[in-house]
């Protein structure tokens, strides 16, 4: 882990800070309002996690708890999480942790490279999952790259795209490869999972067993 980062579980008096994390970490139509992270943290605080780095909020990811079905994994990630909601998602016998959220703002990314902010927040909710003894890690994944990669090289479909992997064996698209590279594997395309443009609202489940 980073020298000086810490991965705590947030506290109410975190949500100011919380917001100027997800509007900059992600495009104005992915963005969630505070209500919705009041009541993540009402319904399921276990799962609610920031990274502090310097005494700043760095990077924040939320969870649920969903049934699950390997052989049939759940669509978009509206549906599954009541867009964001959670308070009728949240299932605390199902066996799967779902991620809700993983963002990480650029005080976290100096430069542009990433740090590990995002991975040990990810390990977090890992760590969790074994914890609480569930069989799955699941989440929706984006896409962010495939809207400009198909702007700049050509159209190509989504099952096409999802494979496209680099000479290190790692996916082209920079999502994907985050999460792969922690060890999540794909398990399915899922189209209109939430407005993104930048991944023409495509989604991919992606799973890791505890």
């Amino acid at each position: 882990m980073i020298y000086g980062l810490e991965i705590r579980n947030v506290k109410s008096n975190d949500l100011d800070a919380i917001m100027r994390v997800e509007n900059e970490a992600w495009p104005i139509e992915a963005r969630a309002p505070k209500e919705k992270f009041e009541e993540r943290l009402k319904v399921f605080p276990n799962g609610f996690f920031i990274a502090v780095l310097n005494d700043e909020i760095v990077g924040v990811t939320t969870s649920q708890i969903i049934k699950y079905n390997p052989k049939n994994p759940p669509n978009s990630w509206t549906e599954i999480t009541g867009d964001g909601h959670i308070s009728e998602s949240h299932n605390p016998n199902g066996k799967a942790v779902y991620v809700v959220s993983l963002g990480v703002s650029p005080k976290g990314r100096p430069e542009g490279k990433g740090i590990g902010v995002g991975t040990a927040l990810l390990e977090r909710q890992k760590q969790l999952t074994k914890e609480l003894g569930k069989e799955y890690l699941v989440l929706s994944a984006r896409v962010p790259s495939y809207d400009s990669f198909c702007k700049t090289r050509g159209n190509i479909p989504i099952e096409v795209y999802v494979n496209l992997r680099r000479n290190d064996g790692l996916p082209e698209d920079i999502e994907l490869r985050f999460y792969e590279r922690a060890g999540l594997k794909q398990v399915k395309i899922c189209p209109n999972t939430m407005d993104d443009a930048e991944s023409r609202n495509y989604g991919v489940m992606m799973e890791w067993k505890a």
